[in-house]
């Protein structure tokens, strides 16, 4: 995170943070997998469904929001005239923040990568089926908003597709995917502390970092239309739209 703080004040970018937090917990995941004294072959699974993860978001942010010649996203835009000339100071300790929040997310899953059992269980099974069902889920929400920003207008709403049932089906599929991690971990001996994960992330979800700031955004952008798209559709949950 230092070293992308230090690349994003020559790109002016601040959205390298994102790809550093999609980087930095596959490579903990691996981590804790090789080195934890438990069953590799177990652990590494459970690594590389996070790894999968890794690869698909670290992707889709490098080609929407960071290869070269891409505009500044605009809630960092935001926070540039909201701290000021302290913007950069701040920004280095989000940045850290970020970090130990990646590795706090991550530790929790310690006891399962301690299990010394090769075998899988009912647990594990279910948790990479709930993963892969929040994987689709994610892609297909985000290759959806892509499609529609590519041939719209700026300022109009998407409504296709996910999007006619959730504002956020991408942030609704990827607390899945997390709940599905969780689920894989709790056939472990005490593997119910990777709970934390899932609802730490539903909780930055809803109140923190995800909606609040993204629906803060649209509102400055698209003005009436997205009010009336709040009044008709699911924030969160995708189902059918209101009159």
């Amino acid at each position: 995170m230092l070293l992308l703080w230090l690349v994003q004040r020559v790109t002016g970018n601040a959205a390298l943070v994102d790809l550093g937090w999609t980087a930095s917990v596959p490579m903990l995941h691996l981590y804790f997998a090789w080195n934890s004294g438990g069953d590799r072959g177990r652990g590494l699974l459970l690594a590389a469904l996070v790894c999968i993860w890794g690869a698909r978001l670290g992707g889709y942010l490098f080609w929407t929001r960071l290869r070269p010649g891409m505009e500044e996203e605009g809630r960092y835009k935001k926070l540039r005239q909201e701290w000021g000339e302290g913007f950069q100071s701040k920004l280095f300790w989000f940045y850290q923040a970020q970090a130990l929040a990646a590795f706090l997310l991550v530790v929790v899953f310690w006891p399962t990568y301690r299990d010394p059992r090769a075998t899988l269980g009912v647990y594990e099974v279910a948790g990479a089926l709930v993963f892969l069902i929040g994987l689709l889920g994610v892609a297909s929400a985000d290759a959806q908003l892509s499609r529609f920003k590519g041939r719209s207008q700026h300022g109009k709403v998407c409504r296709e597709g996910l999007w006619n049932y959730s504002r956020h089906p991408n942030y609704f599929f990827e607390t899945v995917l997390w709940f599905g991690w969780a689920l894989f971990a709790l056939g472990s001996p005490a593997g119910s502390w990777a709970v934390l994960a899932p609802l730490t992330i539903l909780h930055l979800i809803l109140n923190v970092t995800g909606i609040p700031p993204t629906e803060a955004q649209a509102l400055r952008s698209k003005g009436e239309e997205y009010r009336d798209y709040q009044r008709t559709t699911s924030a969160f949950i995708p189902w059918f739209p209101r009159a």
